[in-house]
């Protein structure tokens, strides 16, 4: 039901997956909606967050590509004539920085609708270009999911730093969900050491968990600290809707892994995860996996993908995992082992660190943020083009 006297919030993220974005997207609509705005979402009609978000009494616009200039980096377009025709936007907050462009000219005239912008991947520094200056000054704000992008966007932007905020991850420490609402009974397992990974939905290359498997069939040749390990690929969808589904069979009747590879539906991710020893992050596309941060939190080590922003994350929190090279089976099956033997080590560091893991990422703390920015940035609009 729409409140006339709310203000009306128009959330843009065209995506078919369900990766670390969209569960941020979905985090920050929920709040919206807690918090008495009006709530719009633009996205592919047969996308899971879409399916999600029906069930939230949302209105969902159906996204639909288009062109402005195939030249220009920035080549997404969404018309917002058609939303303004429902209600008057306040706020656009977007997630795909390619509809920049589009949002940025259409808003030119919209001098009382605030353009937020959440920022997951490093900015491109043809951006730099003077003649994309006009198009970035009309971010009000630009939430960063990464600390270590500040730098980045400060350098290749040119926003003013008041204009860019970072909230931690916005994560909640949940209960250990009831083992019956999982259709794997893990407590059949707790001889073994188990490995979790997350499976997303539009994962399209068979290259991202080839070494996964590779690892394990060595790990359990050798048997490090005499147990055997057992991967769970976990996703939030049924596993037979997945497109690269019967290539992963595949590889694992190659390399006889029928009995060590545990394959588990369920969207209470967060909560599976304390049941592993361990979780392996396999995405090339998201600096550090939201799923990796609430297994620490877990007191769950992690194995990161190597970047420059999980190497800084393991320099502050000492011993809490390991990172590896994407794609690097041999790597992978070095750190894996690591972990496995110095298990207890981990463990510790993990439970040290906890409480400053939890502080940086702690979801009351991003709610109360994230508000408080909507606010702020609707009243300075407001005294900007405020009429004399």
């Amino acid at each position: 039901m729409v409140n006339k006297y709310a203000r009306n919030i128009l959330y843009l993220l065209p995506t078919r997956d369900w990766s670390t974005k969209e569960r941020f997207a979905l985090r920050d609509i929920i709040l919206a909606k807690k918090q008495g705005y009006n709530i719009y979402l633009c996205t592919y009609e047969d996308s899971f967050l879409a399916k999600i978000v029906s069930n939230l009494d949302i209105e969902i616009i159906p996204f639909k590509e288009n062109f402005l200039n195939r030249l220009t980096v920035f080549h997404k377009h969404f018309p917002l004539s058609q939303i303004n025709k429902l209600a008057k936007i306040d706020i656009v907050h977007c997630y795909d920085f390619n509809l920049l462009f589009s949002l940025s000219v259409q808003l030119k005239t919209e001098n009382f609708t605030v353009l937020v912008i959440t920022q997951d991947h490093v900015i491109d520094k043809p951006l730099q270009r003077f003649w994309y200056r006009p198009l970035i000054s009309r971010i009000d704000s630009l939430i960063m999911v990464n600390k270590n992008l500040k730098q980045d966007a400060i350098g290749n932007l040119g926003l003013p730093v008041k204009k860019i905020e970072y909230f931690g991850m916005g994560l909640k420490v949940d209960p250990p969900v009831n083992p019956e609402r999982i259709a794997i009974n893990f407590e059949l397992y707790k001889d073994y050491f188990l490995a979790g990974t997350y499976v997303s939905p539009e994962i399209s290359e068979i290259a991202a968990l080839t070494p996964l498997l590779s690892a394990l069939k060595v790990l359990n040749e050798k048997m490090p600290g005499g147990k055997k390990s057992k991967l769970v690929f976990i996703s939030a969808v049924e596993f037979q809707s997945i497109s690269i589904l019967p290539e992963i069979m595949r590889q694992v009747q190659e390399q006889e892994l029928q009995e060590d590879v545990l394959f588990v539906t369920t969207q209470d991710i967060v909560r599976v995860i304390t049941y592993l020893n361990v979780w392996i992050s396999n995405g090339s596309q998201e600096l550090i996996e939201d799923f990796a941060i609430s297994a620490l939190m877990q007191e769950v080590p992690a194995i990161f993908a190597r970047n420059f922003c999980t190497k800084d994350l393991l320099e502050e929190y000492e011993g809490v995992g390991e990172t590896y090279k994407l794609y690097d089976a041999r790597e992978l099956r070095d750190k894996w082992e690591k972990i496995i033997l110095g298990n207890a080590v981990f463990k510790e560091k993990t439970v040290l660190y906890k409480y400053f893991i939890e502080k940086e990422h702690s979801y009351k703390t991003y709610k109360t943020q994230l508000l408080n920015l909507y606010t702020r940035t609707v009243q300075r609009r407001a005294r900007l083009f405020r009429k004399i």
